[in-house]
C-alpha cells in the first residue's frame, strides 16, 4: 500500500507503509546546489518507532478535575440542608406549653397545648386555633405559663 503526496513546488512524494516498506523522500537541495536523497527501510518484526506521550497524573485528567468538582459541590450543598433541617427540627421540639411562636401566616400566638403534630395556639383571649408543627417558623421566646380563669 502507498501514499502519495504531492507538494506545491516539489518533487512528488512516495511514503510506502507496512513492514519492509522502504521510504523514499523527495529529493532535497543540499548545500552548494547538491541534491540528496534520503531512503528509510523498516526491518520486519521491528517495532515501529511510536512517540510515547509522557504519563499524566489522573488527577491533572480535566474529567477527573470536573467529576471532583460536582462531587464538593453536592457534598457542601446536602451538608448545609441537613444542618438546616436539624436545626429546625431541634426547634420544633424543645417548643413547650407556654412558647410564644410566629406561625408562617405572620400570626403570633403562644402555645396552649401540644399533640402529636399539631400545636393548639392561642392569638388573642380565648382564642384558640389548631396549627400543624411545621407551620411554626420562628420561636420568639418562653413566656410565662398562661393564667387559668
Amino acid at each position: 500500500m502507498s501514499l502519495n503526496l504531492i507538494l506545491a513546488d516539489a518533487a512528488p512524494k512516495t511514503t510506502a507503509i507496512g513492514p519492509g516498506a522502504v521510504q523514499t523522500a523527495a529529493p532535497a537541495a543540499g548545500p552548494a546546489g547538491v541534491q540528496t536523497t534520503t531512503t528509510v527501510v523498516a526491518e520486519p518484526g521491528a517495532p515501529a518507532a511510536v512517540k510515547e506521550q509522557p504519563q499524566v497524573p489522573f488527577y491533572a485528567n480535566p474529567m477527573f478535575m470536573i467529576l471532583l468538582m460536582i462531587a464538593v459541590l453536592f457534598f457542601f450543598t446536602f451538608r448545609s440542608n441537613k444542618k438546616q433541617q436539624q436545626k429546625r427540627q431541634q426547634m420544633i421540639n424543645s417548643i413547650v406549653k407556654g412558647t410564644r411562636v410566629l406561625l408562617s401566616t405572620g400570626v403570633y400566638g403562644t402555645i396552649v397545648e401540644v399533640k402529636d403534630k399539631t400545636y393548639m395556639i392561642e392569638i388573642a383571649d380565648k382564642v384558640v386555633v389548631e396549627a400543624v408543627k411545621a407551620g411554626v417558623s420562628e420561636v420568639i421566646g418562653q413566656s410565662a405559663a398562661p393564667e387559668k380563669k
